[in-house]
């Protein structure tokens, strides 16, 4: 791999590192790194490992797995040149990817997401540009990948405290799976958010990122699983899944304690698509809440815009001065759950699930 000079810009980094700060042991470390491949090159990397460290440039692809050193934090440059796995092994250093950048890049179904953070504890994704990311139907003989072809977070065992994942002001264009079919099980478009074997409760905020023309299997964005999720003024265009064609929401069931949440605050959700169930949003399990938000134009075989699978994730206090227009179609019967209340302003009815909840 050939050797980055680019200095990191510690500047727009200082809003991340004051939230990093709250959750860090005495004994911890602030890792950032900063990746670029882009136009269809291979990757170039580096880190800088604590506020004083020297940047410390990745090695590979086939170097093998990497200490980046003076932390407990170690990558993988995958044998594609692109990809990287990073893997956290406590839960005391923080990992930042800031100000990265993929573009006009191909996947084949088995290679791994352009970036995997595994078993990092309060890992944040800033400032960070994916354009033209497609794993293709390709398929050569080997596992395939169950991840989109962008990012995927994954909880490990070392995890046993809660511990969560940020992305701030990030940008996700034409990113995704070329086909979409159930059976192939991939999940996000463009992040995947999978809590796995981790002991401690995931938690996940998404703020302030935009998502245009992002397709996958499960999630056509976002893809959630046994985790809180908030959604905080991010912006979602265009998307495509077969259930969830924005975000796949799937926790454990609303009764089980403590619960797990998806809370959608002032985002904006137009043309979202799904083959099945949930064209902007899929929700199994969990409890939802969802104000100041607009949905525009979505499209499923049920549940044009918003779709909620156990009655009990719905309360109607809980959904607040949203604005929902193209969804239900005219020919749906009368929904309570759409009534007038708390400020929303339903052209037609988006809220739906099964016809016995209402």
């Amino acid at each position: 791999m050939s050797t980055t000079t680019t200095t990191m810009k510690w500047a727009s980094l200082l809003a991340a590192l004051l939230v990093a700060s709250f959750t860090q042991t005495s004994m911890a470390v602030i890792v950032v790194c900063k990746m670029e491949a882009i136009s269809g090159k291979i990757l170039t990397g580096a880190c800088i490992v604590g506020t004083n460290g020297a940047v410390i440039s990745l090695v590979g692809p086939g170097a093998g797995r990497q200490l980046l050193i003076n932390s407990t934090i170690f990558y993988t440059l995958d044998v594609n040149a692109r990809s990287t796995l990073f893997e956290c092994t406590t839960e005391d250093d923080i990992l930042i990817i800031d100000s990265s950048q993929y573009s006009s890049q191909t996947l084949n179904n088995c290679d791994p997401p352009l970036l995997e953070l595994r078993g990092c504890s309060n890992a944040i994704l800033s400032n960070s540009t994916l354009t033209s990311i497609t794993r293709s139907t390709a398929q050569p003989a080997c596992t395939i990948s169950k991840y989109g072809p962008c990012v995927a977070i994954v909880g490990a065992v070392s995890q046993v405290a809660d511990w969560s994942f940020s992305s701030y002001d990030n940008t996700f264009t034409s990113t995704g799976c070329a086909s979409i079919a159930e059976t192939s099980g991939r999940l996000g478009g463009a992040l995947a958010l999978v809590r796995s074997a981790s002991g401690g409760a995931m938690s996940a905020l998404i703020k302030g990122s935009t998502f245009t023309s992002t397709m996958c299997d499960f999630g056509g964005a976002i893809h959630s699983e046994n985790a809180s999720l908030t959604l905080f003024s991010s912006t979602f265009t265009s998307t495509l899944s077969t259930n969830g064609g924005a975000v796949n929401f799937i926790a454990v069931p609303p009764t089980v304690v403590p619960t797990q949440k998806l809370l959608v605050d002032r985002s904006t959700f137009t043309s979202p698509t799904a083959v099945n169930t949930g064209g902007a949003i899929q929700v199994k399990g969990g409890v939802l809440t969802i104000k100041g938000s607009t949905f525009t134009n979505g499209a499923a075989l049920i549940g044009q815009c918003v779709w909620v699978n156990f009655c009990q994730t719905y309360t109607e206090s809980e959904i607040v001065g949203n604005t929902w227009t193209g969804c239900a179609t005219p020919e749906s019967p009368p929904i309570s759950w759409c009534k007038a209340h708390d400020g929303n302003q339903w052209t037609t009815c988006g809220m739906e699930g099964p016809r016995y909840c209402y």
